[in-house]
């Protein structure tokens, strides 16, 4: 199976990112030691790992949102954004101009051995503008471009393209109908967008499994060295979940979200070393650490990512877990061993380990991206690279991005703090 790779992704006016905004997985420096992928009739080679670091509420988040509505409106827009409903987009609403302007998506890819660029703009109730081109034999070909209701067909576009065309609305996207109605090169063009997987943070549900673990994620489970030697199929009464999470004799009405109890009660668990005839007991998942959860619910879908070659995005990156284990997580994908079929990652997060000397899976200087907000409320997202001195493996980044040498730090106002620490005043004062 093809790997599903990402070159560029650039978006504007959507969320906290007004101006476009580009990412880019391109590598800048000679990396032979890592898992990189060659662009198809280019010297131009792909990461495996992209990192954004940058302060709270500063856009790292909104990167990923902007990423994935991307690709749900490819995915979505025909079938399931009705005519008369309006286009379910976030604008900069810091302004008064960016409410009312376009919003574009851009991807740069390869699939299939062809380099692609496909984007769109769109506001509250339009596609303005839609396209697809490829690199075939060195040149750029147009395969469509769209200008509201109007679509140009390049001619190495064939297939039933006229009569898609017939079938889009103002508010669906070409890529997303021509899917929907199968059209042989296009439908597998979006399918590409379809291969993605995504972390977000949120509650730990339940486990969902119908068999025994496989021995890859037994092995992932026992490699973190959280106690964890396997998995089993357990069945609970309701009534002792019910009372493991605290619910017994009160109803369910502080019920926490992803929390609910399951309709079955068949569920899998994690088998926990112990000192038993059987060497290993299970715990409800309830009773298993965030952390556990937190690896459970990541290397799963790392290893499938890595199986297939596939992207996987993650928000808030190490958020539950140990840095060394972070940095394991991030070496899965780092190293041509584990990672034969170019698979990659793209996460946002706040451990500033990944940068330094002493991690075994650092990241290099072209992996990493930072984000801060401007005066106006807008993100800049920009790449570490733009400071030309950083000499990877030599230099202290660690360091000198928690001095603030690179921005993209919180600035904290102490006299905040100490208007916090004086007296009250008194009554009639």
């Amino acid at each position: 199976m093809e790997a599903v790779v990402l070159l560029r992704f650039r978006a504007s006016n959507f969320a906290s990112i007004r101006d476009e905004q580009e990412v880019s997985l391109v590598a800048l420096d000679d990396h032979a030691d890592l898992a990189t992928a060659a662009v198809p009739l280019s010297k131009e080679r792909v990461l495996p790992v992209a990192g954004i670091f940058g302060p709270n509420a500063s856009g790292k988040s909104n990167l990923i949102k902007a990423m994935t509505f991307g690709r749900t409106a490819i995915v979505e827009s025909h079938q399931r954004w009705l005519p008369e409903d309006p286009i379910p987009r976030w604008p900069f609403r810091l302004d008064r101009e960016s409410t009312s302007a376009p919003s574009e998506f851009v991807f740069e890819f390869v699939h299939d051995r062809v380099r692609y660029e496909y984007g769109f703009s769109l506001n509250d109730s339009m596609i303005l503008e839609e396209w697809l081109f490829a690199w075939r034999r060195g040149r750029r070909a147009v395969m469509f471009d769209r200008s509201g209701m109007d679509i140009d067909f390049g001619s190495s576009l064939t297939g039933p393209k006229a009569a898609i065309a017939e079938l889009v609305r103002e508010n669906s996207l070409f890529l997303s109908a021509a899917a929907a109605n199968n059209h042989p090169l296009l439908r597998s063009v979006a399918a590409w967008f379809g291969r993605w997987q995504r972390i977000s943070p949120g509650p730990y549900t339940y486990p969902v499994s119908t068999g025994p673990l496989g021995e890859q994620t037994v092995n992932l489970l026992r490699y973190a060295d959280i106690g964890v030697i396997g998995g089993a199929l357990v069945e609970r009464p309701a009534d002792e979940i019910e009372r493991s999470l605290g619910w017994a004799g009160r109803g369910r009405q502080d019920e926490s979200p992803g929390a609910a109890v399951p309709k079955e009660t068949l569920r899998l668990e994690l088998v926990h070393q112990a000192q038993t005839d059987s060497g290993g007991e299970p715990l409800p998942w309830v009773w298993e650490s965030s952390g556990t959860q937190a690896w459970w619910r990541v290397s799963r879908l790392a290893l499938s990512c890595l199986n297939e070659g596939q992207i996987l995005t993650i928000d808030d990156l190490g958020g539950d877990l140990h840095p060394l284990l972070t940095a394991q997580l991030v070496g899965l994908f780092q190293d041509p061993r584990t990672n034969p079929r170019g698979a990659q990652l793209i996460f946002t997060g706040h451990d500033v380990n990944l940068l330094g000397r002493h991690v075994e899976y650092r990241l290099r200087r072209d992996q990493v991206w930072l984000t801060a907000k401007d005066a106006g409320g807008a993100t800049k997202i920009y790449p570490l690279t733009e400071y030309g001195r950083v000499r990877d493996g030599v230099d202290d980044v660690e360091g000198r991005y928690l001095q603030g040498r690179y921005g993209a730090v919180p600035f904290f106002d102490r006299s905040l703090i100490e208007d916090l620490l004086k007296e009250p005043a008194s009554d009639g004062a």
